[in-house]
């Protein structure tokens, strides 16, 4: 995953356990994390995070879905400090109600961050559910999803995801990139409702453009928001593409590039 800021690119080299930060032109100007995979809080190098993936930047820090710690981590660009903000290390279950420990909280498969007003919300890709995490009052919470595999839309406690991985904010309105339902559902920040954008079911994925049901994609790994035109940008992993989609239009049309792609996992915006 990667994700920009003014002058800076943040990249999670999964691979090799890391977090990089360059320069606009590609020069490395910090590492956090060994290439070992560990799970350790520290100082930049000194640190270690095992398979890092999405990300999401709020003033000075940048904050980390450590998805094989089952772990949320924080890094303070200043000073370079690491430290664990929820999960224990160990893939854990159902979560029943808001909890005041985070780091007492077991998560699973945290993928990707999104964030707004002081609200961190993660797609809990291994639990199919979309989870909260209030970083003023320190309490972690389900938001949305019942945690049963499949696309069904409806209220927080009803609505069913298949293993959502990207997400990403316009509005007062949360998308994600629902990989195995092959689908873009979108959740109500203030009701915890979802519905779907784009997809039909479990089973129903392709590459074809068109308007909401009848456009296709094939496990989708990643969406941006563009605020400035109120579009959607997503990796089409498997269908090698990068799509677009229209808000209010809900069109979904293919990204032509002058060369091929391999499985794109993640896109980033800055100043659109």
């Amino acid at each position: 995953r990667i994700i920009a800021s003014a002058d800076r690119v943040y990249i999670a080299d999964s691979g090799q356990n890391r977090i990089l930060v360059t320069s606009g032109s590609g020069h490395v100007l910090r590492q956090y994390g060994s290439e070992s995979p560990g799970f350790i809080d520290g100082n930049g190098s000194a640190a270690a995070f095992n398979n890092p993936q999405g990300m999401v930047l709020a003033d000075e820090f940048l904050y980390v879905a450590d998805e094989g710690n089952h772990a949320i981590r924080r890094i303070h660009i200043h000073t370079d400090d690491v430290v664990t903000i929820a999960g224990t290390g160990k893939a854990g279950g159902e979560l029943g109600s808001p909890a005041a420990m985070p780091t007492a909280v077991s998560l699973k498969s945290p993928n990707d961050l999104a964030i707004k007003e002081g609200d961190l919300y993660i797609a809990m890709t291994g639990l199919h559910q979309i989870w909260r995490l209030s970083l003023i009052t320190n309490t972690i919470e389900v938001f949305s999803g019942s945690g049963r595999e499949g696309l069904v839309d409806g209220a927080p406690n009803a609505a069913a995801f298949a293993q959502p991985t990207g997400v990403t904010i316009l509005g007062n309105r949360l998308y994600t990139a629902d990989a195995s339902a092959s689908a873009v559902r979108c959740v109500n920040l203030v009701t915890g409702g979802v519905t779907t954008l784009v997809g039909e079911g479990l089973f129903s994925y392709g590459g074809n453009d068109g308007t909401g049901t009848a456009a296709r994609l094939l496990s989708p790994l990643d969406i941006k928001a563009d605020l400035a035109h109120k579009m959607l940008w997503v990796s089409d992993t498997y269908n090698n593409k990068i799509r677009r989609i229209g808000v209010e239009s809900q069109f979904v049309s293919s990204l032509v590039l002058d060369r091929s792609l391999d499985e794109p996992g993640g896109l980033a915006f800055h100043d659109n």
